[in-house]
């Protein structure tokens, strides 16, 4: 006798792995979402385009990144709609709170200006699994406010996806909470949220024009916005930490010479006095002199910047303090002191110390730039590994740093943060690395 056995066809599930998703902390995300829409005053508009497509299936969204907060508005527009993010892996040693957020949200970490494959083959696993992803192509915030380098690896990438393509813009975001800034201001911030290609029109466009495409669409400068639409932002300590990143006198040429107070710089050699506007303008004293936006200012820096670079022996070199991820503890922990060399070919760290006190990182703050060591404490050796660290610096087009304060470079094992010992000297470093590989034909 045959027995006759039905059985049934299981329904082929659309939930992600558990590795992917985390529902708890989406519903985080939402409630984080909708205080900072509150707080900020933010709004956002959606194309009728996009909103079919969110509907419709996962999308990669590229997005400008103005400000820390910008996960905040890009998460808005996708309410209950799956969606994740690319977020620096440096990100997740920044505060324990973050570190959190990233790990348990199941965010897709990237080493910044790195040639992160397995960044890559997540972006699209997440896509293939139905949530949407979003991507900062900057790689970094804008500091200057105003849309930064976009590398052309990100062309070969959209179309290596293969999915729908959309944008989202936000304006007012580097104006709320400023890279260099110390305090939080209140404004008003706008998103835009448009479709950029169908998958058919990826197939067709070739690579120039893909890149042309993403650089219109997300080009921004937060302060020309804001001198036209005439918007006033509304904060405590207005300019100070502006120093970190106009860190040359527009009058006498000095370096590292300015200081911030309320809404006003000064340089210390030769009293030249600026203040800063809640309207976004820059207003010199009456025999001071300065540009009247932030990032012409910052242009004035790059010029400079792009003339030493041309001379042969250009080179940079000043003390920093080496730290490197600390996993156990969401942080980071002191290596070693030496000093930073930049120079045509390489960035290099060499150690100045072959000993170090034990458990820095317990006692010190990672943005202390005083660091003191007792003599009397006790002590470890360096390891060999971070005596001397290089990197080409042709594997770079910008670099990820925190305004004046320190740059990170990574490699296969380590993300290393250089914290600058005396002056505010980051910035330079960032606008020397841009500017060379403008020369080198690596930047448009």
């Amino acid at each position: 006798m045959t027995t006759m056995e039905t059985k049934t066809k299981k329904k082929k599930s659309t939930k992600p792995p558990k590795t992917m998703w985390s529902t708890r902390h989406y519903g985080i995300l939402l409630f984080i979402c909708v205080v900072m829409k509150v707080v900020c005053n933010a709004h956002y508009k959606k194309s009728k385009a996009f909103q079919q497509q969110k509907n419709k299936g996962p999308m990669l969204v590229l997005c400008n990144h103005m400000s820390a907060l910008d996960f905040c508005f890009f998460s808005s527009a996708f309410f209950f709609k799956r969606v994740s993010f690319v977020v620096a892996e440096n990100m997740k040693y920044s505060t324990p709170l973050f570190a959190k957020m990233i790990t348990g949200y199941r965010c897709i970490l990237k080493k910044q200006y790195y040639s992160d494959f397995s960044c890559i083959k997540n972006i699209k696993r997440y896509l293939d699994a139905g949530i949407s992803v979003c991507l900062c192509p900057e790689g970094k915030v804008a500091a200057e406010g105003k849309t930064g380098v976009i590398p052309s690896s990100i062309a070969k990438l959209v179309k290596w996806l293969g999915y729908p393509v959309a944008t989202i813009v936000t304006t007012g975001a580097g104006l709320t909470r400023p890279k260099w800034a110390h305090t939080l201001r209140r404004g008003r911030v706008d998103s835009r949220c448009d479709m950029l290609f169908d998958v058919e029109e990826l197939k067709s466009a070739t690579n120039d024009e893909i890149m042309d495409k993403i650089k219109d669409a997300l080009y921004v400068n937060e302060h020309v916005y804001q001198l036209e639409n005439g918007t006033r932002f509304h904060g405590l300590r207005y300019a100070e930490g502006l120093e970190r990143l106009l860190y040359r006198c527009p009058k006498c040429g000095a370096e590292f010479s300015i200081t911030a107070k309320g809404d006003t710089l000064t340089c210390e050699k030769c009293k030249n006095t600026v203040r800063y506007s809640k309207k976004g303008g820059l207003h010199p004293a009456s025999d001071s002199v300065c540009p009247e936006r932030i990032d012409l200012w910052y242009d004035l820096e790059r010029e400079q910047i792009a003339l030493e670079v041309a001379e042969d022996d250009f080179c940079l070199e000043y003390p920093a303090h080496l730290f490197i991820e600390n996993e156990s503890k969401d942080g980071y922990k002191f290596v070693t002191s030496g000093n930073l060399m930049l120079d045509k070919t390489e960035i290099a760290f060499d150690s100045t110390m072959d000993y170090r006190p034990k458990n820095v990182e317990t006692e010190y703050k990672i943005g202390d730039m005083e660091l003191v060591f007792d003599d009397n404490c006790d002590k470890e050796p360096v390891e060999d590994e971070f005596k001397h660290i290089s990197m080409p610096v042709k594997n770079y087009v910008t670099i990820a740093n925190i305004p004046g304060t320190s740059v990170d470079i990574y490699d296969d094992k380590h993300t290393y943060r250089m914290i600058f010992a005396r002056e505010l000297v980051a910035t330079k470093y960032a606008l020397a690395i841009e500017e060379m590989a403008r020369q080198r034909g690596d930047q448009q």
